[in-house]
């Protein structure tokens, strides 16, 4: 047996685990477009088995892409090779990924295309981290422009209110009325500026585990006063109480102080909080109720949008802020209310990993 029979040999079944082996999903149409072999790699990733599409046309492409897809083709049968092309895709199962793909005519002896390979990699994940690391990105050029404008705005606020309180301890000034207001509305740009600092903020990055119970009864006993001004009844039940979550004290604190401050506004005068704690398998429920006056659906599906805000003096990014915190947490939080009757606050969040082994 030759020397050079045998190396073929050889590169024949390197070819063939070469193929088989293969981490990218590969197939090979004819010019029918029916497939004439596939690998593993390419079962796994459309779902489809070897056995089920020899032989046939299967179609892995949406609607959407019909038109590419021929544009494709034409190019393929005049002998052109595409490389690297990112599309969408689909699964036997009908849901979609990104891939990126590389198509080649395969040539017989007298130099006509007679198939068509088709190498596909999913890159879905690679995708969601590209656009994760925009994003962070995006995030810390805001964060930055805005501490710029917040130092540039309240360096003149400051010294506008310190003349301001000038004015109002000389008790012949005609201009009180309106120096109080303008104090007033002094403050409102300064929370503004607090809140645009805290949505510009980017994703938390050092947390630790900690006790949402304790979060809350910290915050509770900030509104002490405020219960009894109003004469409103805060109720604490929590059930599992010892399951920590991973999480950033200050920023949670804040999220419960925003809910807090809409349930006593909503309730004026004597009415009941409920805060209820439970856990269900991963996840730590906290539920908010008040039966303050409720909100009606426009208003409901509307405190989402930065700056609106039922209240006089309200800035209209509490709740929007609330939202990234748990958001940043890797959680949900979900408002339902019904005019004049009750609003409930359901916020989940994932427990600390070390509770769940």
């Amino acid at each position: 047996m030759s020397k050079n029979f045998i190396s073929t040999v050889r590169y024949v079944n390197y070819l063939d685990l070469s193929f088989e082996q293969s981490q990218d999903a590969i197939s090979v149409f004819d010019l029918d477009d029916n497939i004439i072999t596939c690998n593993p790699a390419f079962e796994q990733l459309y779902g489809w088995t070897l056995e089920e599409c020899l032989g046939k046309s299967i179609s892995f492409y949406p609607e959407t892409e019909y038109k590419k897809v021929h544009t494709r083709c034409e190019l393929l049968y005049k002998g052109q090779s595409l490389a690297n092309e990112r599309v969408t895709e689909m699964r036997k199962d009908g849901t979609l990924f990104q891939a990126e793909i590389s198509m080649t005519p395969i040539f017989n002896e007298h130099n006509e295309v007679v198939a068509i390979s088709h190498i596909a990699r999913d890159i879905t994940s690679r995708l969601q981290m590209e656009q994760q690391m925009l994003e962070f990105e995006r995030l810390q050029t805001m964060s930055t422009i805005v501490a710029k404008v917040a130092h540039e705005v309240r360096n003149p606020m400051t010294a506008i209110t310190g003349f301001i309180q000038m004015m109002n301890q000389d008790p012949a000034n005609p201009y009180s009325y309106f120096s109080e207001i303008m104090g007033n509305e002094i403050s409102r740009v300064n929370q503004i500026v607090t809140d645009f600092l805290a949505l510009a903020k980017p994703t938390l990055h050092d947390t630790t585990p900690l006790s949402i119970l304790e979060v809350i009864e910290e915050v509770i006993i900030e509104f002490d006063e405020m219960f009894e001004r109003y004469g409103i009844t805060c109720q604490l039940h929590a059930e599992k109480i010892e399951l920590p979550i991973q999480g950033d004290k200050s920023s949670l604190r804040q999220v419960f102080y925003n809910i807090l401050s809409n349930s006593c506004d909503a309730i004026e005068h004597s009415g009941n909080i409920t805060i209820s704690l439970t856990v269900q398998k991963e996840t730590l429920h906290v539920c908010i109720e008040d039966d303050g006056c409720g909100m009606d659906q426009v208003t409901l599906a509307s405190i989402d949008q930065p700056f609106f805000s039922t209240k006089e003096d309200g800035t209209g990014l509490g709740m929007v802020i609330t939202k990234k915190i748990i958001a940043d947490h890797k959680g949900t939080l979900q408002v339902e209310s019904q005019q004049s009757a009750w609003t409930k606050v359901w916020i989940s969040l994932p427990l600390a990993n070390d509770t769940l082994h």
